[in-house]
C-alpha cells in the first residue's frame, strides 16, 4: 500500500511540473503576440503619410518627430563639445554633462523615450528630464535638441 501511495505523489508532482511548464509557455506566446502587435501598430504608424498639402514643407511632421532614426547617434554642444550625448538603438544613452555645482564633468546614463517632438531621459540615478526636438527652418533639414541650458547638434560620429 506504501508503494502505490508512493506512485500517485509522483504522478502528481509529474502532473504540476507539467502545468507549470504549460502555463510557462502560454505565457511566452502571450508576451511575443503582444511585442509583434506593438511592433505591427509602430510599423503603420511609420508608413503613415499626411495628406498631401497638410504640412508645411519646411515644418516636420509628428512622424519625423517620433522616429526614432533620426535621433540616434551622438550629439554635441557647439563651443562645448565636452558636453554630447549618444542616443543608442537599444533605448539607451550616454550623457556627458558638467555639473556646475561640484565643477566637475559626469556621465550620466539611463533610457529615453521620443515622442511627438519630446525626448524623455529617464536617468538611472535622478528625475526624468525633458528636451525639445525639432527640425530646423526655411530649408535647413538639420535636428537640433533643447532645453535651457543646452543646445545640442548632430555630430557627423554616429558611432
Amino acid at each position: 500500500m506504501t508503494f502505490i501511495l508512493f506512485t500517485l505523489t509522483n504522478c502528481n508532482n509529474s502532473n504540476n511540473q507539467k502545468e507549470k511548464e504549460l502555463e510557462l509557455k502560454e505565457k511566452e506566446l502571450s508576451l511575443r503576440e503582444r511585442e509583434l502587435g506593438l511592433k505591427a501598430i509602430e510599423k503603420t504608424k511609420q508608413n503613415e503619410t499626411p495628406k498631401s498639402g497638410s504640412i508645411s514643407q519646411n515644418v516636420a511632421g509628428p512622424n519625423e518627430l517620433s522616429n526614432i532614426e533620426n535621433l540616434i547617434g551622438y550629439w554635441f554642444t557647439p563651443h562645448g563639445a565636452t558636453v554630447n550625448i549618444r542616443f543608442n538603438r537599444n533605448g539607451r544613452f550616454e550623457f556627458n554633462d558638467y555639473n556646475s555645482s561640484s565643477e566637475k564633468e559626469e556621465l550620466l546614463t539611463g533610457e529615453f523615450i521620443l515622442q511627438n517632438g519630446t525626448i524623455t531621459l529617464m536617468y538611472d540615478d535622478r528625475p526624468k528630464q525633458n528636451f525639445k526636438f525639432y527640425k530646423g527652418e526655411s530649408g535647413d533639414d538639420n535636428y537640433y535638441i533643447k532645453k535651457n541650458g543646452y543646445y545640442f547638434v548632430k555630430g557627423e560620429n554616429a558611432n
